[in-house]
């Protein structure tokens, strides 16, 4: 441990040490930064062979992105080949794909991406999910997220010659974001530990992911498995320096903060006025927010990220955004508008009989309203849906709202078959699904509202031109589903660096791992983002989001029943 060291000393110790290391720090402390310094110095040493990579893991697709970047700038382009960048996900599914079939019966694999497993598993109970998942495994080769780092785990553990391939490919990795790891994440450290050298980097008051496994014993296990050097790199603030943004995120945790006035940090207890003007509260601090980055950033490249604790608070903060004018883009959960965008292209395909047509786009529909949450439907939904999957196979429905959704299902097909599409993509697209405006039934009210958020033939240009390719070659658009299936898949693996400019809106999880300019968190009324029963987790919680900002950090929250953080604890 090097605590009483001085913090340049820290640096310079991590820097030589050639066994595993352990370096812990608040957020921008430095610890990426210092861990890329350590990947050009052991490329620039010659210590890896021309068929061997320095490794970095990490969760989210944004931190790898944001970490590519930072590379840029500190490790030389002659070492960059030697450097590979990748989130668990994507390496774990790299050696299931090459070494799967040592584990399992199928030699061939595919994703079952989150908006698949929804729509397959809403309304079973979790044994009948796990017996989903254990047929769609055995019987199709499909796997999910949830077990790819089990499963490579398990290639490791049964493959040793596997292993010591992978010890020999990466004989130094660096562990991004190591309190985050789940138990079989884990697992997969200490194997690929066995032969290779482990650079954790952690930060325990980052750790707001335990209801998907991690733990406070992750480090000191960390410790006992590998008996590392350890550098505490503290409190340092590259992040957001000259700000005290860092010191109020560091003080929420203890209670600190209370009576306490920060710079660059502003608590706003916003009045109630009534339910649907309450959030004209979040007009000013936005506004005010614009007219500083605008004076810092003439060029317009700067970002405000408005965050919140729930899904549905993320879209209705949208919602109102968007009915002031307010230019801005959201970033939600992927269920409903990838659902939504298969949906769409499937009505790109070309027209068939009217009878297949109606029932290729009900199943979508039907697919949809099971798999637009996640897999969590309501019991009125899972009613409404097998209503319509028996009206699949009798043609008998019963039900005004069931009724109408048939009958404008039909219209919709009647529309589309009286359509010429152009061989523009994006203007297909959008003449398709403008079919949905103005409908009543409220599942395709729901989809029309998700389809303004998929942006694929937007931001897809590889999406656009295949979609391009196949109308020039075939005149038509065969297999668009097809196509946007795959680029759904192939969008969870994207290490493609994203430049947030603008205005967003997202939950405080999906803002993990990313910065912007300033934050903006939004605490809606009735619905708290630390509840009193769980202090510890919830100031975890708002702390990395008050701490996702560069430059200045507002914390909006009801007057009549504020934030309990802001008050004096017992």
């Amino acid at each position: 441990m090097m605590d009483g060291q001085p913090i340049e000393e820290k640096r310079r110790t991590i820097l030589e040490t050639e066994g595993h290391l352990l370096v812990e720090g608040g957020p921008g402390s430095g610890k990426t930064t210092i861990a890329l310094k350590k990947a050009e110095r052991i490329a620039a040493s010659g210590a890896l062979r021309q068929n061997q990579r320095l490794l970095f893991l990490s969760f989210a697709r944004a931190t790898i992105a944001r970490v590519m970047e930072t590379a840029t700038g500190i490790v030389s382009a002659d070492h960059r080949g030697f450097l590979e960048i990748n989130t668990y996900h994507g390496f774990c599914w790299k050696l299931i794909q090459a070494h799967g079939y040592l584990v399992a019966p199928t030699k061939t694999f595919k994703l079952i991406t989150p908006p698949y497993w929804g729509a397959r598993s809403a309304g079973l109970s979790v044994a009948e999910q796990a017996a989903l998942k254990d047929t769609l495994f055995r019987e199709e080769g499909r796997i999910g997220f949830d077990v790819f780092a089990e499963m490579a785990s398990s290639i490791l553990e049964q493959a040793p010659p596997i292993a010591r391939i992978m010890a020999g490919a990466y004989p130094y990795i660096i562990v991004d974001e190591f309190q985050d790891t789940d138990p079989f994440e884990w697992r997969l450290i200490q194997l690929l530990g066995a032969g290779s050298t482990i650079m954790a980097l952690a930060d325990l008051d980052q750790r707001i992911y335990e209801f998907r496994g991690a733990s406070m014993r992750r480090i000191p296990e960390f410790i006992e498995a590998f008996h590392p050097v350890r550098a505490d790199l503290g409190r340092e603030n590259h992040r957001s320096p000259g700000t005290d943004i860092a010191n109020f995120g560091d003080d929420l945790l203890t209670g600190a903060n209370v009576g306490k006035a920060y710079t660059h940090v502003n608590v706003i207890r916003y009045p109630f006025y009534k339910a649907e003007q309450i959030r004209l509260n979040l007009l000013r601090p936005l506004a005010e927010g614009i007219r500083r980055l605008r004076r810092a950033k003439p060029d317009g490249n700067w970002s405000i990220a408005i965050l919140v604790k729930r899904k549905v608070d993320t879209l209705n903060i949208a919602s109102f955004l968007a009915g002031k004018g307010v230019e801005h883009e959201v970033l939600i959960d992927p269920e409903g508008p990838a659902l939504t965008a298969v949906l769409i292209a499937s009505l790109l395909q070309p027209v068939q009989t009217p009878a297949s047509d109606v029932r290729r786009l009900l199943i979508r529909v039907i697919d949809y309203i099971r798999g637009k949450k996640g897999g969590n439907i309501s019991g009125a939904d899972l009613d409404f849906v097998r209503a319509l999957e028996v009206y699949l196979d009798t043609g008998k429905i019963r039900g005004k709202n069931r009724i109408l959704l048939v009958n404008e299902i039909q219209g919709l097909v009647q529309q589309r078959a009286g359509m010429t599409l152009s061989g523009n993509p994006v203007a297909d697209w959008l003449s398709v699904r403008n079919l949905f405006e103005g409908l009543k039934s409220l599942p395709l009210q729901n989809i029309l509202e998700d389809a303004r958020y998929v942006k694929l033939l937007h931001k897809g240009a590889i999406l656009s031109a295949r979609l391009a390719e196949m109308w020039r070659s075939e005149g038509c658009y065969s297999t668009a589903a097809e196509a946007v299936d795959d680029a759904l898949t192939q969008e969870h693996f994207s290490m493609a660096h994203r430049s947030y400019r603008g205005i967003y809106v997202m939950n405080i999880h999906k803002a993990k791992g990313k910065e912007f300019d300033e934050v903006i968190v939004w605490e809606e009324l009735y619905h708290p983002i630390v509840w009193p029963t769980d202090l510890a987790q919830g100031a975890l919680v708002l702390r990395v989001a008050i701490t996702r900002a560069k430059s200045f950090s507002t914390f909006l929250t009801p007057a009549a029943d504020p934030c309990v953080l802001l008050l004096p604890r017992a």
